[in-house]
C-alpha cells in the first residue's frame, strides 16, 4: 500500500518540538526499528518474538552529523485528521488508535497506533483530531527500563482485516498477520539513515536527549 496519503508528520514534529534548535536533519534507525524486521534494537542482539509491526522513531543526525534522541518531553503530532477510537496499556505506556477516511474512492481507510506513550488526558475516546495536532507526550519510562530508551512507536492497519477498534489489544495485535500492517515509512517519507546495531554501545550516552539541546537555545 505504497500509494497512501503523504503526511506532513514530520514538519510538525520539528516545529512542534523545536527541533530545528538542534538543526533536525535526519532520523537514524537501527534496522530493528524497521517495518518487518526480525531484530530486536535494544540489550543484547536477538531476534523478536514476530516481526516489527510498524515504525519506531527515537535517534536522529543533524545537518553537522551530530546525534540525539526523543525524549519524554516530545509532544506527538497526528498523522491524519480522524477520530480517536481506543486507548489501551502496552508495555511501556500507552497506545492510542486512531481511525482515519480519506476522499476518494481508490483510498481505503486507515487506523494509526501510537504506542508507548503519555496521552493528554483533555483527549477522549470519540474526539476529532487533526492532522498536527498535539495528543500526547512519550512516555517517560528512562528510569524504569535503561535497556530501552523511551520512543515513539507508530504502526498503521487495514481496519477491513481486523475486529473493531474498541476492541484491539497488543496481545492480539502481535499475532495477528503481517499483511494486515503497514509501513509508515509509505506516510511520513522522512530523511534517514540505517546504521548497525551494538549491544555493547551505550545509546543513552552516544544520543543525548534532544531537550538537553533545546534548553541552551532558551
Amino acid at each position: 500500500m505504497k500509494n497512501l496519503p503523504k503526511s506532513e508528520f514530520v514538519s510538525h514534529l520539528i516545529r512542534i518540538n523545536k527541533l530545528d534548535a538542534c538543526d533536525f536533519d535526519r532520523f537514524i534507525f537501527f534496522q530493528g526499528m524497521l517495518f518487518g524486521s526480525e531484530k530486536k534494537w535494544w540489550g543484547k542482539k536477538g531476534v523478536r518474538g514476530s516481526t516489527h509491526e510498524g515504525l519506531d522513531l527515537c535517534f536522529f543526525a543533524n545537518t553537522g552529523n551530530e546525534n540525539f534522541r526523543l525524549d519524554e518531553t516530545v509532544n506527538v503530532p497526528m498523522l491524519y485528521d480522524g477520530v480517536i477510537e481506543h486507548i489501551t496499556d502496552d508495555f511501556l505506556g500507552k497506545t492510542v488508535i486512531t481511525s482515519h477516511c480519506f476522499e476518494g474512492e481508490d483510498q481505503s481507510a486507515l487506523l494509526s497506533l501510537y504506542g508507548h506513550l503519555n496521552p493528554d488526558k483533555n483527549f477522549q475516546i470519540g474526539d476529532d483530531i487533526k492532522e498536527g495536532q498535539v495528543f500526547a507526550k512519550i512516555g517517560g519510562f528512562e528510569h524504569q527500563n535503561k535497556i530501552l530508551l523511551p520512543h515513539l512507536h507508530i504502526s498503521l492497519a487495514k481496519p477491513d482485516l481486523l475486529p473493531p477498534a474498541n476492541r484491539l489489544e497488543w496481545e492480539f495485535l502481535n499475532t495477528v498477520d503481517r499483511d494486515v500492517f503497514i509501513d509508515p515509512l509509505y506516510a511520513i517519507s522522512p530523511k534517514y539513515t540505517v546504521i548497525e546495531y551494538d549491544h555493547g554501545m551505550d545509546t543513552a550516552k552516544l544520543f543525548p536527549k534532544c531537550s538537553q539541546r533545546n534548553s541552551a537555545y532558551k
